[in-house]
């Protein structure tokens, strides 16, 4: 037999030999790992991730991979109440904010940002006509604290029958929304975005809010979507700082109230939720890293970004457009497409924080 042949058949054999290893690795099992989300995106990356998975993706060129789902506040995180440990440990994790990631000590930022959503102020109409004197002043934390401050809406020139503020946010010990809502407070009292330990730990602004916090009337009964709880009426809520996706997602229920209407609008220090994707500081593995960045990845493109729009969060670049149902829905009670977001907060340390969420705990209902 002439070499040459032997050459060809040689190399038919060795790639018909690779072609084979490789069918027999797409075959085997896809290898599982979890990405933790935050509940404020859950709708969103949940269908996401199922398309992922259901593009049967592959790393490195034969590695089969599939990402199951864990919901989790971001505070049982960067707090290490998780339970995580470097032999039982999600390989990503997607909260709600930035904040939390540089918080954290086990993970490492991936993505800045994946989609976004301000805190809103948002309120019905009568009570929000009392609360800024017929809108002579926005409705923001000067407002709400007045009323807080004065224990009845007749204190204010409201009918009695309101009796006390109900004001709703989420629960600052449980959420990065939550403490990204005393943050903003914080920044109001101070007049200042930058978060120092004077900002957080005055006396003066623990007695400036602590009014504001008491007339939430239960945060356990506000539940993990206190818009819908307000959808119910004023008697559960009648104004409220929250992420804007929340309201958005519950405008039909808020503006149907009959015999009022609702009105939003943006607070002057914004604390943005922004969605990064983190991943843990010691994978078990190079297909861990791998597969960690192709879902990143998966989650950043142009379909992606479109369902993050559909569930009312806004994307990475650019705003919403009119096209956007949830948005356009929402502008005739003060949503914007191309919102002024305010000054943003520079959040305090790690410490800092920690000594607000206890100072709530002890203040709260």
């Amino acid at each position: 037999m002439r070499a040459g042949t032997v050459i060809v058949i040689l190399f038919v054999l060795v790639a018909a030999i690779v072609v084979g290893v490789s069918q027999l690795m797409r075959n085997q099992p896809p290898a599982e790992f979890t990405v933790v989300i935050n509940p404020l995106a859950e709708d969103w990356l949940r269908e996401a991730v199922a398309r992922f998975n259901d593009s049967q993706p592959v790393v490195n060129a034969t590695q089969r991979i599939h990402f199951n789902v864990t919901v989790m506040e971001d505070l049982a995180i960067w707090q290490g109440t998780a339970g995580f440990t470097a032999e039982n440990h999600p390989a990503a994790w997607i909260p709600s904010s930035s904040t939390a990631v540089d918080y954290s000590d086990r993970f490492d930022m991936v993505v800045p940002s994946l989609a976004r959503t301000p805190l809103v102020w948002g309120g019905y109409t009568s009570r929000v006509n009392v609360a800024t004197d017929k809108g002579s002043q926005p409705l923001d934390w000067d407002a709400v604290q007045r009323v807080a401050e004065a224990e009845a809406w007749a204190s204010v020139g409201g009918p009695r029958n309101w009796q006390f503020l109900k004001l709703a946010f989420p629960s600052a010990d449980m959420t990065m929304s939550g403490l990204g809502v005393l943050f903003t407070a914080a920044a109001d009292y101070a007049d200042s975005p930058a978060l120092s330990g004077d900002a957080t730990r005055s006396t003066g602004f623990r007695n400036w809010m602590e009014p504001v916090i008491e007339s939430v009337p239960n945060f356990q009964t506000l539940g993990a979507d206190p818009a819908a709880t307000m959808a119910r009426g004023p008697s559960n809520a009648e104004m409220a700082l929250l992420p804007e996706n929340l309201w958005l997602k519950n405008l039909r229920g808020l503006t149907d109230e009959a015999g009022d209407s609702f009105v939003f609008s943006y607070p002057a220090y914004q604390f943005m939720l922004d969605f990064p994707f983190a991943a843990w500081n010691t994978p078990n593995s190079q297909i861990e890293q791998m597969a960690v960045r192709a879902l990143a990845d998966w989650l950043a493109q142009p379909a992606q970004q479109s369902g993050a729009i559909a569930n009312g969060l806004r994307p990475v670049e650019g705003e919403p457009d009119e096209t956007a149902t949830l948005f356009a829905a929402a502008v005739p009670f003060g949503i914007l497409l191309e919102p002024d977001y305010g000054t943003p907060v520079q959040p305090p340390s790690r410490t800092e924080a920690s000594a607000l969420v206890q100072r709530f705990r002890t203040t709260r209902r």
